[in-house]
């Protein structure tokens, strides 16, 4: 089988293959008059609901390092970005780990205002994040490449082309976050929550997501999916198991 045919297709043939939809008999209606033709029965599809427990359980058991981000503030507090930069990559950590809600402007706002790589996206390769509450923010065409990001909240935040190539996000909470296009290579999912996660045309080469919930997640297109998924699609894509581990 090619890894790389859209998700939500191998889905559906292996729901025809199990015969995984239910079905309702619908009654067969007839008159006593003869010439009145006789309505056959309908066999209607009906989806078989599915469990909703493991997205609405997600709780970090990670915690910030008060101690070391404050320590980190002292630290570069009074270095200096470059030219028309608002921080340094370490005064920025700083700051998704003290002011949310300024960080989330900046990144929905002001993203040119931060320090990029040779590439051209913003630079936060390698920096630790574990425990952090990250929800809802505008990562989109950020380098997280090597991060430390365990325990993170990224519920409903945008990776459109961003890169988590090789960063560690094991027990992290991407429920509803959309990583289409990212680069998602040898990244650490271990017992993560992606629960209606979009991974569209996502690079998923040698990506690690034993143990983690891909409940109604959306591979179309994505690249190199593991291949401890195809085989129990429905189990893990439509009734939320988590993924086993490769054998």
């Amino acid at each position: 089988m090619n890894k790389n045919l859209p998700i939500s297709c191998t889905l559906l043939a292996l729901l025809a293959m199990t015969n995984s939809f239910a079905v309702d008999n619908i009654p067969v209606t007839a008159s006593v008059v003869a010439e009145t033709p006789v309505v056959a029965t309908i066999k209607a599809p009906v989806a078989v609901s599915a469990p909703d427990f493991l997205c609405a359980e997600w709780k970090s058991n990670v915690n910030i390092d008060v101690k070391e981000l404050d320590n980190l503030q002292k630290k570069v507090a009074r270095d200096k970005p470059e030219i028309a930069l608002l921080y340094t990559k370490k005064q920025f950590v700083v700051l998704l780990g003290k002011n949310l809600a300024k960080a989330k402007d900046i990144l929905a706002n002001s993203k040119a205002k931060l320090p990029r790589t040779s590439e051209g996206k913003v630079d936060l390769k390698d920096v630790t994040l574990n425990g952090f509450n990250l929800s809802g923010l505008n990562f989109d065409n950020v380098d997280f490449k090597g991060a430390e990001m365990n325990g993170v909240d990224l519920s409903g935040s945008s990776f459109r082309d961003a890169s988590l190539a090789k960063a560690e996000l094991e027990g992290a909470n991407l429920n509803n976050a959309n990583l289409s296009f990212a680069n998602l290579t040898k990244t650490v999912f271990i017992n993560a929550s992606l629960c209606h996660a979009t991974l569209v045309s996502a690079e998923l080469e040698d990506a690690v997501l034993r143990g983690a919930s891909l409940k109604d997640a959306k591979l179309d297109n994505a690249k190199n999916i593991p291949p401890n998924i195809y085989p129990n699609a429905q189990a893990i894509l439509q009734f939320g198991l988590p993924v086993p581990p490769i054998n």
